[in-house]
This record gives C-alpha cells, sequence and structure tokens, in this order.
C-alpha cells in the first residue's frame, strides 16, 4: 500500500514537471526516483505498477516493518515534493487541498507505523510495536474526532480564514489515524469504538485532544454568535469531557497542559461504625 502511493505521488509529481515545461534535469531526477519506486514495487509485489491498481500481495515472505517505513518515507517525501510544486506554480486551490490532505494522511500513517513524526531526509525508525488498544481510550478519541469533526464543518460554514480550516482539518486528519491505530477501524460519526471499555493510560492524551477540540469549538460558536442552543449543547459536551479527563486523570484539565498519567484505583478501605 506505501509502495503504491509512493509510487502514485511520484507519477503525479513527474506529470506536472512535464505539463509545466520544468527544467530537464529536474524533470529526470523526478523520472529517476519514479523508476526506482516502479522497480521497488515490482519487487515487493511481483508484478508491475499500474495506476489506479489495487497492490497484490507480497511475492516472497513477508518483509520487516522497516521495509513498509522506508516505503511511506518515500511516498510522503514524494508527495511534499508535489505540494511544494504546486504551491510554487499556483496551481488551483481545490488541486492543491487534495494534494495537502494526501501528505497529511502520509504523515499520520508514517507516525502510526515508526511512532515518530516524518521529517524531511529522515531515516525513517523502525516500526512500533502495536500499542494494546482500549475502550477507554477509544471512547475518548470517538469524541475527540467528532469534535474536531464538528469543528471544521463549523469553520467551513462560515467560511473561515483557508490557514484556520487547515490546521482543523490537520488536526482531524491525525485524529482519525490514531482512532484506527488504536481500534483497527476507520472512525465513522456516532460510531462506538470497537474495543471492549477498559481504562487505559493512554486515554489521558485523547481525553486532552478531545477537550481541546471541544473547548475551540465552544469558542468559534460563540465568537460566531451562534444560537443559544447550540451553544449550549457544545458547553454541556465541553463540561462533560472536562468531568471525564478529571475523573481518569486525578487533575483539572487546563488548556496546553500535558496530560496527567491515568491514575490508578486506590483499594478501597472500610469503614467500620463504632457501636
Amino acid at each position: 500500500d506505501a509502495l503504491n502511493l509512493a509510487t502514485a505521488a511520484q507519477g503525479d509529481l513527474v506529470r506536472k514537471l512535464k505539463t509545466e515545461k520544468a527544467g530537464k534535469p529536474e524533470i529526470d531526477e523526478a523520472v529517476k526516483k519514479l523508476l526506482a519506486l516502479k522497480a521497488e514495487y515490482k519487487a515487493a509485489t511481483g508484478s508491475d505498477w499500474k495506476p489506479g491498481a489495487t497492490p497484490a500481495p507480497p511475492a516472497a515472505p513477508a518483509t520487516p516493518a522497516g521495509g513498509s517505513a522506508d516505503a511511506l518515507n518515500l511516498a510522503t517525501a514524494a508527495q511534499g515534493d508535489l505540494v511544494r510544486k504546486l504551491k510554487t506554480e499556483k496551481a488551483a486551490k481545490p488541486e492543491i487541498d487534495e494534494a495537502v490532505k494526501k501528505l497529511l494522511a502520509l504523515k499520520a500513517e508514517y507516525k502510526a507505523a515508526t511512532g515518530s513524526d516524518w521529517k524531511p531526509g529522515a531515516t525513517p525508525a523502525h516500526s512500533a510495536a502495536p500499542a494494546s488498544s482500549s475502550g477507554g481510550s477509544g471512547d475518548a478519541l470517538n469524541l475527540a474526532t467528532a469534535a474536531q469533526g464538528d469543528l471544521v464543518r463549523k469553520l467551513k460554514t462560515e467560511k473561515a480564514a483557508k490557514p484556520e480550516i487547515d490546521e482543523a482539518v490537520k488536526k482531524l486528519l491525525a485524529l482519525k489515524a490514531e482512532y484506527k491505530a488504536a481500534t483497527g477501524s476507520d472512525w465513522k460519526p456516532g460510531a462506538a469504538p470497537s474495543s471492549p471499555a477498559v481504562p487505559a493510560g493512554g486515554s489521558g492524551d485523547a481525553l486532552n485532544l478531545a477537550t481541546a477540540a471541544q473547548g475551540d469549538l465552544v469558542r468559534k460558536l460563540k465568537t460566531e454568535k451562534a444560537a443559544k442552543p447550540e451553544i449550549d449543547e457544545a458547553v454541556k459536551k465541553l463540561l462533560a469531557l472536562k468531568a471525564e479527563y478529571k475523573a481518569a486523570t486525578g487533575s483539572d484539565w487546563k488548556p496546553g497542559a500535558a496530560p496527567a498519567q491515568v491514575k490508578q484505583p486506590s483499594p478501597k478501605k472500610e469503614v467500620v461504625a463504632v457501636q
């Protein structure tokens, strides 16, 4: 999948360079990368790469996780090149937005696979061992993603500034990727997390994100002087998230604060009534 994305992104870049009649050395370099990716794809799957084709299963025994990280690194780098090219050439906004969306998704996938943020020129780390998922984390991530989705819709409805919308969309995509990594399934509005509800240490981070996103939404609604019932509903969700955060971590939620570790329940002491 990652190699397929990398090759497709590089192919887009090559076509863009040729359309824009870029310098020959620049085109040659991009074509060289494309051919290398196609060769790597064929070596991994046993078949030639074709645009829009679903990647075939690997022909050889499964490659170590590092191979996937390498492919994701290439995919992200190629997509980043394409985004920069589109911006330099002042391409149409929808075209740039689509390319940026793909880039953010690739960065999120890279982080989920390696445990570290993608940086240009960085050697990919070995894929991180999958963290044990928990319903508590799934619930909190579900709330965080829903709240961020509400914020994105609100910003678009109000025709907010593009940088503000882009930042909100970036957070939403990151949350969706984190939700999938935690639960094993794509996030859908109104869907209950698939894992059983068991409190976990990771839920502090997810609750922190959920509360921050809901706070952003409340502020946005108040700034835009939205209808009172709409504001009241958003505030109600925010208070519920703050209460859940305090119950999970033992401390009040504050903007920008790193979430405390989830507190472990202490054994209850029996109180013997004195006769």
